[in-house]
């Protein structure tokens, strides 16, 4: 049974959970932060600034018990989060696709937006420098492989710009014949 998830994903600083959290206010629907589920499952905070992620696929273990226990299956709800992430050593790397298999999402957007933007963006909330060719390549590989997972997933697909975020967002989950009833 596929859930009511949303998948919505894109690079750091791209703007996915500003965005998930102004379609939790205009529509019918939950939210919740993969990086968040992991921590809460977790019981501790993860490294607000360092964003390379140690042991990717402990996490991604971490973050399917984390979607059982507190995502309701017939509540929709959007779970902002990645395709790719950096590792320790700063590579690209992508997420196993036995993890979305795991999630179950109904549908897959992937957010991106202008490289010197994200840059600006991390930096100015979490003072962090990334180099901005780095970034480039993995907003690249995040865009490419969220469509590989939608058509592994045979799920819906929408690739949304920030500036255009909201409305053709909105659309695209309207359209998704997900019932927004909260039960």
């Amino acid at each position: 049974m596929t859930k009511k998830i949303v998948f919505v994903a894109g690079i750091h600083g791209v703007g996915k959970t500003y965005l998930c959290q102004r379609l939790e206010e205009s529509m019918d629907i939950g939210h919740f932060s993969a990086s968040q589920l992991i921590s809460e499952f977790k019981s501790e905070k993860l490294s607000g600034t360092d964003k390379s992620v140690k042991d990717i696929s402990n996490n991604q273990d971490l973050l399917l018990k984390a979607i059982e226990k507190y995502i309701p299956p017939t509540r929709p709800t959007l779970l902002d989060g990645h395709c790719c992430l950096l590792n320790s050593d700063n590579e690209i790397e992508r997420i196993p696709i036995e993890t979305f298999i795991g999630i179950e999402p109904c549908s897959v957007i992937v957010l991106y937006d202008e490289i010197s933007s994200v840059v600006e963006k991390i930096s100015g909330r979490d003072g962090v420098s990334y180099d901005a060719k780095l970034l480039s390549c993995f907003q690249n590989e995040e865009i490419k492989y969220a469509r590989e997972i939608a058509e592994h997933l045979r799920v819906p697909y929408l690739k949304s710009s920030v500036d255009k975020g909201l409305d053709g967002v909105k659309y695209f989950i309207g359209n998704l014949n997900i019932d927004m009833d909260k039960t």
